[in-house]
């Protein structure tokens, strides 16, 4: 028995092997026909958002998301990891932690892998960046402002919107009451619109940023000038040897890491329609029994024939 055991392990992994390598093949080939990078990918992200070449254009998407709110001149990147003071030993590490030149922090996070609880994560973070500021003693300091902006390729389930703000509000008026804790989440899968349907500067962002990978060209460069220098960056062929090979590293677990979900999300899915093929046939099946009996005893058959012929109980019947 055992021996069958290992061999069903093996056969499913051998299975969820060959699927995987199949469709790493297939979008190998399409990323080589790729102007730009993805984004999405750790690396990519790092190269258009996370370096002292590409600070304009994380300044100026901060400067879109928080239009009339607050205006960042300059930023500085920060230590990504927050070394942690609890007793269990947690710590943060960041993708991008930054300052601007009143001091206010960023935390600016983007978050591929589907998780229950990532705005209760979120939160968390913002926390403990608050936290951080305090001195032990007394409370002679004042706090200064921390944005979280969590860029989401995944639906949380937690809202049909693409872009959700969180604030310390009144509850009865929701009238903001402190802008020392600030979220904004944006959930990529929701923004559907088309390149014509595009009306703002973060519309803008969003399409160009959903999809990089399939453009030949940047879209909005008219409206905004500075999607030069992003198309510039994010062009594949511009990166250094150092870069492609870090990139298409990250690509390649990217890729690993959504072959693995689309293949659990497929199996979940083949066998619950299989479990409801099943379900739905012995519903039919005992729904026909139970009318067959039904039209029996209006025609006067007897409870020991009707038994007999359906394999029904005398209660069943009775009740029917």
């Amino acid at each position: 028995m055992n021996f069958y055991f290992y061999l069903l392990i093996f056969y499913l992994f051998l299975n969820l092997h060959i699927l995987l390598l199949g469709q790493n093949i297939l979008r190998t080939f399409s990323m080589k026909k790729s102007v730009f990078i993805n984004p999405f990918v750790d690396r990519g992200f790092k190269i258009l958002f996370g370096q002292e070449s590409s600070k304009e254009l994380l300044i100026e998407l901060i400067n879109d998301l928080l239009e009339g709110e607050h205006h960042v001149e300059d930023l500085s990147y920060m230590d990504k990891e927050d070394p942690s003071e609890t007793t269990d030993g947690r710590g943060t590490v960041f993708d991008l932690l930054c300052k601007d030149q009143d001091g206010t922090f960023f935390i600016v996070e983007l978050q591929n892998a589907r998780q229950t609880y990532f705005y209760e994560r979120a939160l968390y973070y913002l926390c403990r960046t608050i936290v951080s500021q305090g001195d032990r003693g007394d409370w002679e300091f004042e706090l200064v402002p921390v944005y979280g902006i969590f860029l989401l390729n995944f639906r949380s389930g937690k809202t049909d919107k693409v872009r959700t703000d969180l604030v310390i509000a009144d509850r009865e008026t929701g009238e903001q009451k402190s802008r020392n804790f600030r979220e904004i989440f944006i959930e990529f899968p929701l923004f559907n619109k088309t390149e014509a349907e595009c009306e703002t500067p973060l519309d803008y962002w969003l399409y160009n940023l959903k999809y990089m990978e399939q453009l030949e060209h940047l879209s909005f460069k008219g409206q905004k000038a500075l999607f030069a220098r992003l198309e510039e960056l994010a062009r594949i062929a511009n990166m250094n040897k150092k870069e492609r090979a870090e990139y298409e590293a990250a690509l390649k677990i990217y890729r690993d890491n959504e072959n693995v979900m689309d293949y659990a999300v497929t199996t979940a899915r083949r066998e619950g329609i299989e479990i409801g093929e099943k379900r739905g046939l012995e519903k039919g099946r005992v729904e026909g029994i139970l009318i067959t009996a039904r039209q029996m005893k209006q025609n006067g058959a007897s409870v020991e024939f009707i038994k007999q012929c359906t394999g029904l109980s005398d209660e069943e019947i009775e009740n029917l």
